[in-house]
């Protein structure tokens, strides 16, 4: 619900807007959003940075929204952002979640230009989550050729290599992929797949270390999060590695603690060897 306040500030909005105002108006919205959050600011806000030429700052705000398809208007926001951006990725992958063709078509950038953003991010020493996004601009095509080769190039490390298998997951992608974990190369098919918190594994561990702190639960989201990045460093062949998941949780859990992993001790002194290796040369913020 608004409050007054907020009410007399979209109203003020509204008004810039009519004076082609826009600078204003969005100052308006921004101070309404910051009273309490409302879909219907958040896609005036967006239409406006959109037609500033500011597409990246209203994706940064749609993403934020905890429902991007309930609401009509804050579903076509989100396609007409994904469209200003080229982000022919993402919009394909959400005709595999919806399972149907959704439109607008959103076209990747150039050839010319994906040819020379695929070998700009090979080249990238500190890769951000901004350089990662301007992979959605690429074709399908053009996307998993340059994540086949990422995953695997042994100098990049588990979280460009995570990300990477999702969204081909996400992509419903159907060929053979290989990969490299701990320094073996693997193989899967990502339609086949499951992201890693949907994995089987992951949950059970999850429970199982979740039960065990239940009597000291300020120490549960420092230790999940670590284990995200055990994980991380296995997947998506988490069944090559973990028979036993309540074991390896015991496992995980002393070695944390006593760097005794039992009969998980090496496997767990392999995994935290590669992550000393990646920090030295970490790429992928």
């Amino acid at each position: 619900m608004k409050s007054s306040s907020q009410e007399n500030l979209i109203t003020l909005a509204h008004e810039a807007k009519e004076n082609n105002d826009l600078p204003q108006a969005k100052q308006y919205l921004l101070e309404a959003l910051r009273l309490g959050h409302e879909s219907a600011i958040v896609c005036e806000l967006s239409e406006i940075y959109l037609s500033e030429n500011k597409a990246d700052q209203a994706y940064s705000l749609i993403k934020e929204e905890p429902d991007l398809f309930s609401d009509q208007k804050v579903f076509e926001t989100y396609l007409a952002i994904l469209k200003a951006r080229h982000f022919n990725i993402e919009k394909l992958q959400l005709n595999h979640l919806l399972h149907k063709e959704i439109h607008p078509t959103v076209s990747p950038v150039s050839e010319a230009d994906q040819q020379k953003l695929m070998k700009n991010f090979r080249y990238l020493k500190n890769i951000t989550e901004a350089d990662y996004l301007k992979l959605f601009q690429l074709s399908k095509e053009n996307f998993i050729l340059l994540a086949q080769s990422l995953l695997l190039d042994p100098s990049q490390n588990f979280a460009l290599r995570l990300s990477l298998c999702e969204d081909l997951i996400k992509l419903g992608v159907e060929q053979k992929m290989q990969v490299i974990v701990l320094g073996e190369i693997k193989s899967f098919i990502p339609n086949q797949t499951m992201l890693l918190e949907k994995d089987p594994i992951y949950r059970e561990v999850c429970i199982s270390i979740a039960d065990y702190l239940r009597r000291d639960p300020s120490k549960l989201t420092l230790m999940v999060g670590e284990l995200n990045i055990v994980m991380g460093m296995l997947y998506p062949k988490l069944r090559d590695y973990i028979s036993h998941p309540d074991q390896f949780a015991h496992d995980f859990r002393k070695y944390l603690e006593e760097k005794k992993g039992g009969v998980n001790q090496k496997l767990l002194d392999k995994i935290y060897n590669y992550l000393a290796n990646e920090k030295l040369n970490d790429n992928f913020n």
